[in-house]
């Protein structure tokens, strides 16, 4: 096999950006003021506070998403590739150019977008989503969906579950102070 003769994953677009909050209701609140809607949330069933949201203004399902965490801090960003098989030819080259330990997780498929997924690791550290598969919100009626917290298919719908690095680490912004979250609530993380 001579994937390496195949550059790249040939991605389309830049996607989303999914960050470390430390008020995720404060940032979607701030969003919401901007004209951004919820797609979909986690929330802590005992506080009613949110652990993570979603939100869109294109019509997809998000360009913008807050996780519970230490921050602001960036959790990743994501390329949009047409097909699934996409990722697949990026896993082969990967395989076979010694970035197989770039992986970080995938990849699978997430119950909340509904979405195919690889997350890998550039050189310096920081995470990047290769993303296909979700679906439009361009329906102005469109309720945003719920997802309980203790649901491991909201992160995960098939393949393996999230590793703790994905929780815990993140890419500082400069100038900004990470601080700890008001939200103590943990999500399901892989043994």
């Amino acid at each position: 096999q001579k994937y390496a003769l195949y550059r790249g994953v040939k991605p389309l677009r830049i996607d989303h950006f999914n960050m470390f909050s430390s008020d995720v209701d404060a940032s979607v609140n701030f969003y919401n003021d901007m004209g951004f809607r919820v797609t979909e949330y986690t929330e802590d069933s005992e506080t009613g506070r949110l652990w993570a949201a979603w939100m869109h203004r294109k019509g997809g399902v998000h360009d913008i998403a807050f996780t519970n965490g230490i921050g602001p801090r960036l959790h990743h960003s994501a390329f949009w590739v047409p097909t699934p098989l996409n990722i697949i030819d990026l896993l082969d080259l990967m395989s076979t150019t010694g970035y197989v330990a770039n992986i970080e997780r995938g990849p699978g498929r997430h119950g909340i977008s509904n979405a195919f997924f690889l997350y890998v690791r550039d050189p310096d550290g920081h995470r990047i989503e290769i993303y296909c598969s979700d679906y439009q919100t361009v329906d102005p009626d469109l309720e945003p969906i719920k997802w309980d917290l203790t649901d491991p298919q909201r992160q995960t719908l098939w393949g393996a579950a999230a590793p703790k690095s994905w929780f815990e680490e993140g890419s500082l912004f400069d100038g900004a102070t990470p601080v700890d979250p008001v939200l103590k609530a943990q999500p399901i993380i892989a043994p």
